[in-house]
């Protein structure tokens, strides 16, 4: 089975008829990749959600149905955002180990909201303290607060936030 392309996952969505890997509701894969990956997978979209971490995909629908329409990549609808969910390690665009590159990250643009209103309310969370159980946005470790920021940069990174709280870069 193996020499036919196939690997362990294959084997798990064929038995339990779908996939074992959670996909966003709101949001294409083609949305949250670049291009080029896409096109390199277009036959196997699951390998392409299986590089995403799934507490931010559910982020990602947890932001939607808060603050509505988000765009991220927009390249399948001839935009200019490539780049601004999964990022290839060769890329030059952001950090050396910039959580997209781990799937971990992603830059939201807001259509009825602004970026800062969308990190304002997420520092005001923070700071009530997640102990109080706040079902939505639980899986934010990190956000970016940089002057003149337009989108909302969020991860999921290896970040104790119920010890050390929200971690806010850029600030």
């Amino acid at each position: 089975m193996f020499a036919l392309g196939g690997d362990i996952f294959d084997m798990v969505e064929a038995k339990n008829g779908g996939s074992p890997v959670y996909k966003c509701k709101h949001f294409r894969v083609e949305e949250l990749v670049p291009e080029e990956l896409f096109e390199r997978f277009r036959s196997k979209p699951h390998r392409l959600w299986q590089l995403l971490d799934v507490r931010a995909l559910i982020t990602l629908d947890e932001l939607r149905e808060r603050f509505g329409s988000i765009t991220v990549n927009n390249w399948l609808w001839g935009g200019s955002f490539d780049l601004s969910g999964l990022r290839p390690w060769i890329t030059s665009t952001g950090a050396e180990f910039s959580q997209h590159k781990f799937g971990r990250g992603f830059d939201c643009k807001f259509k009825d909201v602004a970026a800062e209103e969308v990190r304002r309310e997420l520092m005001e969370l923070d700071t009530q303290g997640r102990q109080f159980g706040q079902p939505c946005f639980a899986h934010i470790t990190c956000i970016e607060d940089f002057p003149g920021m337009s989108w909302f940069h969020f991860d999921t990174r290896n970040h104790d936030v119920g010890k050390l709280g929200l971690l806010v870069v850029g600030k």
